[in-house]
């Protein structure tokens, strides 16, 4: 699968569960205000967590910043194994750490729709987090359509 194809999936599934969560008729975020600022912050904490680990890391190991083409060659690869990216050259932890791809954009998509909710009820706390949530889809999509254009079909070009 192309980069592109992977992580529009990944986005798009991301929203469909969120949506789920908040619009489910017995346990719906929607009604619950204050829980739905506590997911808002659980979801920008891992959105955070995981794109600050994805920029520290290659620094700690003496490499140069790998974000965002490693992370999402990894990422596409992680969901069809035969794809032709090779990771030879690469560091075993610039794989791991890319197969953690997918949850900046569940943790941003869960922030920005819990947040909302938050927000319409008066917690302005919810403001932060619903832009960390922002932040982070958007950091996801630009580093996508990065990829996407570097590679061709998988493999940098």
């Amino acid at each position: 699968m192309g980069v592109a194809r992977v992580s529009g999936l990944v986005l798009f599934v991301s929203g469909v569960l969120a949506v789920t969560v908040l619009l489910a008729p017995e346990v719906g975020l929607w009604r619950y205000r204050r829980a739905s600022a506590w997911v808002s912050v659980a979801g920008a904490a891992m959105a955070g967590t995981v794109f600050v680990l994805q920029v520290v890391v290659p620094l700690t190991h003496g490499a140069l910043l790998a974000w965002p083409q490693d992370y999402f060659l990894a990422m596409a690869h992680s969901f069809e194994a035969v794809s032709p990216y090779p990771f030879m050259w690469n560091p075993r932890w610039a794989y791991e750490l890319g197969t953690l791809t997918p949850l900046i954009a569940a943790g941003g998509v869960f922030a920005l729709a819990a947040g909302y909710p938050a927000l319409r009820a008066g917690k302005w706390g919810a403001a932060i987090p619903t832009t960390v949530g922002v932040c982070a889809v958007v950091a996801y999509v630009v580093g996508a359509v990065f990829t996407a254009v570097w590679s061709w079909h998988g493999i940098p070009v």
